[in-house]
């Protein structure tokens, strides 16, 4: 994922919806946690994440939907990042919220020891996942697997 984080140009598609500050995403995510049992324990977290300094660095190139369904594994491990629909520019703790969406916490630290982000823009990768993780499990009853990585990933944000 980092190899795209680099600056983008002015004219950068921009996203409504990934690489933008947490804070624009408040409103989706409290209504998607109303329809998910554990928003006692995720509303907390998601105050705190939001509550983030945005990021203050240039807009750098993101895939912005890192999850598991869009990587493509070999014997050797990443082959490829599918589907790009979703590039855009900002904020890149939108594509490394993959530490949540993709790995469990062990691997999770793996995968944080290769990519160059301090500890906002990690906290805010959590935040980003937890955005994503609650699109995943309020929007996936007809997907299964989807439904299953939205569970994942909203048990892996509680836990760090």
């Amino acid at each position: 994922m980092t190899g795209l984080h680099r600056p983008a140009p002015p004219d950068a598609p921009r996203n409504p919806f990934r690489g933008v500050p947490l804070a624009d995403r408040d409103g989706a995510v409290r209504q998607r946690l109303r329809s998910i049992p554990r928003s006692a324990e995720l509303l907390p977290l998601w105050e705190k994440l939001a509550a983030l300094p945005p990021w203050q660095g240039p807009a750098l190139w993101l895939h912005g939907d890192p999850h598991p369904g869009n990587l493509l594994l070999d014997g050797a491990g990443l082959a490829a990042v599918l589907d790009f629909g979703d590039l855009t520019s900002g904020d890149p703790a939108t594509d490394l919220a993959a530490g949540w969406l993709v790995f469990d916490e062990d691997a999770r630290e793996v995968f944080r020891s290769h990519v160059d982000a301090d500890e906002v823009t990690w906290e805010r990768a959590r935040g980003w996942a937890l955005a994503m993780g609650t699109a995943l499990a309020a929007h996936s009853a007809d997907n299964p697997g989807m439904a299953a990585i939205g569970d994942h990933v909203l048990d892996q944000v509680l836990l760090t």
